[in-house]
């Protein structure tokens, strides 16, 4: 460690830290007084807004600046005053639609100052009239998205029903007006695809119906229909053990099954060893260990299968290392009792002696191959075939102390 570093004391520590804490805080007060003093000239040069800016900026800083709260007060009420003159003009010769919004900025005005701890006054009239234009407004909104639904203008109609929505929730039945504006077009496109068979876009579209609104039309019925009518079934028959080794190919089956239904998809369905025996047992044939690809495309169109996947395991080798040991040099630390010749008393002092431990170290590789074929029963041709490899590494290294480990170093 560096000198200078081992020789800073707590003591300067504090006659560092505190003169910078002080620092920081008049910079933060000076800063408030700063902007209140920028608002006053502002606000005496008739700038009324900027002066407004400053002001709110000192509060931001400091709440307690007593300049600040007396020039947002006057200077915000005039620049709310403007904003709401500006929503009235609007209401007497504008559109609804901005009458609407231009009260919002002067509400959202009045509450952005209210944050920082000032309340303007906004008179009760000025409420009434916004009720009575934004009552108005919403009203043309409704009449103009009924229009457009019965038009199946459904986007647009969305978006005026939305807007409804943000302003009042409970107008009307707009809320539901919104969702058939939505759903509809995603419900007819589901049609359309099932009326092509493609079933798995049908289903994609049913499902936004249905995480929209659970309830729409037969929509469910329909999503069900998509996955029966598009459902592929893949039947998993045994695998060929090409090695010397048994149980290999009930493993590799294990683990294929594993994989397939640990898919997430709706329209994949597996058929094991077990489900095919218990159906052949009904046509009184049994499923013997070997099956050859023609034998295979039988029993997949027995069990009702769109294809099968089968395959064999064609090597395997395990080898395990031979354990070996190294010894290792290392410290044990214990205490050292000692008499302090200053206040005569025992003191305990941590020493380390030297000893040693043992290192031990091993590995262990085994590697595996098998091909799967996947034969769809509809040509009995193979659809896809790959040889997997792959091969698994594993170390162990540890020690062996007949001492106190935690003593060890």
């Amino acid at each position: 460690m560096n000198p200078f570093y081992r020789n800073i004391t707590a003591s300067m520590i504090r006659q560092i830290c505190i003169p910078l804490f002080i620092a920081v805080f008049l910079l933060a007060c000076q800063g408030s007084r700063h902007f209140a003093k920028l608002g006053t000239k502002q606000e005496i040069a008739g700038l009324t807004t900027e002066a407004a800016n400053s002001y709110y900026t000192a509060l931001l800083k400091n709440r307690s600046n007593i300049d600040a709260q007396v020039g947002m007060k006057k200077t915000g009420q005039l620049v709310l005053n403007n904003l709401l003159n500006d929503f009235a003009r609007s209401k007497n010769f504008g559109t609804p639609r901005e009458a609407v919004y231009q009260f919002h900025t002067a509400r959202d005005y009045r509450d952005r100052i209210k944050g920082v701890g000032i309340d303007l006054l906004l008179a009760d009239f000025y409420l009434a009239d916004y009720d009575a234009v934004k009552s108005t407004y919403l009203l043309q909104l409704y009449d103009e998205g009924t229009t457009l639904l019965e038009e199946q203008k459904f986007s647009e109609a969305e978006a005026l029903f939305s807007e409804i929505k943000r302003l009042d929730p409970n107008y009307k039945d707009s809320g539901e007006l919104a969702d058939m504006a939505y759903l509809e077009p995603l419900y007819r496109k589901g049609i359309e695809e099932m009326d092509h068979q493609r079933y798995r876009a049908a289903y994609e579209n049913f499902q936004r119906v249905i995480e929209r609104k659970d309830q729409y039309k037969n929509t469910r019925d329909m999503s069900k229909q998509c996955i029966e009518k598009g459902r592929f079934t893949i039947a998993l028959l045994p695998f060929e053990n090409g090695t010397s080794t048994l149980g290999l190919d009930v493993k590799i089956s294990a683990y294929a099954l594993d994989a397939l239904t640990s898919v997430n998809d709706p329209f994949l369905r597996v058929v094991d060893r077990d489900h095919m025996q218990a159906i052949l047992q009904e046509q009184k044939l049994q499923l013997s260990g070997v099956v050859d690809d023609a034998t295979a495309v039988k029993v997949g169109e027995l069990v009702g299968a769109n294809a099968i996947l089968t395959g064999t395991v064609l090597s395997y080798s395990a080898t395990t290392g031979t354990l070996r040991s190294k010894t290792r040099d290392a410290f044990e630390s214990y205490s050292f009792k000692k008499l302090n010749p200053v206040d005569g008393k025992y003191y305990y002092e941590t020493r380390y002696r030297p000893t040693n431990y043992t290192e031990y170290y091993n590995s262990a590789s085994s590697s595996v191959s098998f091909q799967y074929k996947l034969i769809t029963l509809e040509t009995g041709e193979i659809i896809k075939t790959e040889i997997i490899e792959k091969t698994v590494n594993d170390e162990v290294l540890y020690g062996k102390y007949t001492g106190e480990v935690n003593n060890l170093f």
